[in-house]
């Protein structure tokens, strides 16, 4: 009896000293007389229940404004603050929210945020409504965030909720409360500010959240009037496909190197203490991957392997790595640029054999029409490294390599054709 009896004693000291309302000024408080003491001393025990220290929470109503349980007397505050006064009475829903922003860590389980709206009787019938709380909730699936290799981000999803605690199923807060997101070390789209009301799984808010982190430690940050908390968010390491080109000729004439790095979330490389196997397929189109198997020996964070084209479909590449995988899509393109550049050669280098001093008087149209198909074989032979030109295969592919191969193989094999043309005919 003793304990209840200071309890109620105290409530009323709280209840003559007032609430106070968020100084809107350093110069200015507003002090509320309070009307209803049942009130205050139902939210004082509510609090003592949950064993909360006057310096770790925040007690507020809707409009912000603070209501404090330790209040000095009108004669003891300070001269210099300017004070008024407003009578009400005060609702039977308070904010409690922690008195500094908190850090936490997303969890996949849907659990209760520190921070609550506290919920008193209307009067002091035990009949009447329970005291109880609201608690926000926010559950984040998958944790760790799991890589999207098609979109270039990681994926998680983020359900915020209030979970009502002896309250009716159909509970609702005296006012909606906003909450909204910000970021800290990651790139991602901003999200609208989110609105909760009502209590319940039916009611929660789900948001998709893709995100690149730029900095070791991500932060989503909550900002709401019920709390104020830091998420680190965690992300699973992943592998990165870098091709040179996104693009080669198709056909087999062309082929493309590409890298295989492991990263931590937010780019750097994964330097693992372990040996790591990886296969390398092609999903869709054709090319042929060499190697088709990849090993990253121990530290290594780096793998390359060749892709072949072969076709004129698009290639899809994707590359697994126990749980890590990654996919890019190579252009297989028709020849067009090059294989115009060795046609023209090829008339060139044709057309240049009539003009020797010791050219026969062979058709012009014979010699370019050698030269053409001497330089389209040349430069395929040039492209897969086969030839005597000594160029390598990736200038013979250009444009410019194309032409200097189709000029010189048509002048040549226009030459040679015309040699064994001579010792070929008859009385030669």
């Amino acid at each position: 009896m003793d304990k209840i009896a200071s309890h109620q004693v105290h409530g009323f000291v709280v209840l003559i000293a007032a609430a106070l309302l968020t100084a809107t000024t350093s110069a200015q408080e507003t002090i509320m007389r309070v009307e209803d003491a049942a009130r205050i001393i139902q939210l004082q025990q509510i609090l003592e229940r949950r064993e909360l220290e006057e310096d770790e929470v925040r007690i507020t109503d809707f409009e912000g404004r603070v209501i404090r349980r330790d209040l000095p007397t009108l004669e003891s505050a300070p001269e210099t603050a300017t004070r008024t006064e407003a009578h009400g009475r005060l609702e039977n829903q308070f904010i409690v929210r922690p008195a500094e922003t908190l850090t936490l860590r997303l969890t996949t389980e849907q659990v209760d945020l520190p921070g609550g709206v506290a919920v008193t009787r209307t009067d002091d019938s035990e009949s009447d409504e329970p005291e109880g709380w609201f608690h926000p909730t926010l559950a984040a699936s998958p944790t760790p965030a799991v890589w999207d290799g098609a979109l270039r981000r990681y994926r998680m999803r983020l359900s915020l909720g209030l979970r009502g605690e002896n309250l009716p199923s159909n509970a609702s807060l005296q006012q909606p409360v906003t909450v909204q997101f910000g970021y800290r070390g990651l790139i991602a789209d901003p999200f609208d500010a989110v609105t909760i009301e009502h209590a319940g799984v039916e009611n929660e808010v789900h948001l998709e959240f893709l995100f690149l982190p730029t900095g070791a430690q991500p932060v989503l940050e909550l900002r709401s009037a019920i709390t104020d908390i830091d998420f680190q968010i965690e992300a699973m390491p992943r592998i990165e496909l870098r091709p040179v080109r996104d693009s080669m000729m198709g056909l087999g004439l062309d082929e493309v190197q590409v890298r295989v790095l492991r990263l931590q979330p937010h780019g750097a490389p994964a330097n693992d203490e372990t040996n790591l196997t990886a296969t390398v397929e092609v999903t869709t189109g054709s090319a042929v991957p060499e190697p088709s198997e990849l090993i990253f020996r121990e530290g290594e964070s780096q793998a390359v392997f060749r892709l072949r084209s072969q076709g004129l479909d698009d290639a899809t590449i994707r590359v697994t790595a126990g749980a890590h995988s990654d996919t890019r899509i190579i252009q297989q393109r028709f020849p067009t640029g090059p294989l115009l550049a060795t046609l023209v050669g090829g008339v060139i280098g044709g057309f240049s054999r009539r003009f020797v001093r010791n050219a026969n008087g062979g058709s012009t149209k014979a010699r370019i029409a050698e030269g053409l198909a001497v330089a389209v074989i040349a430069y395929v032979a040039g492209v897969l490294g086969v030839g005597y030109l000594g160029l390598p295969a990736a200038v013979v592919g250009t444009e410019a390599g194309a032409f200097l191969t189709g000029a010189l193989t048509g002048f040549a094999g226009v030459t040679v054709i015309e040699v064994l043309s001579k010792r070929l005919s008859p009385g030669s």
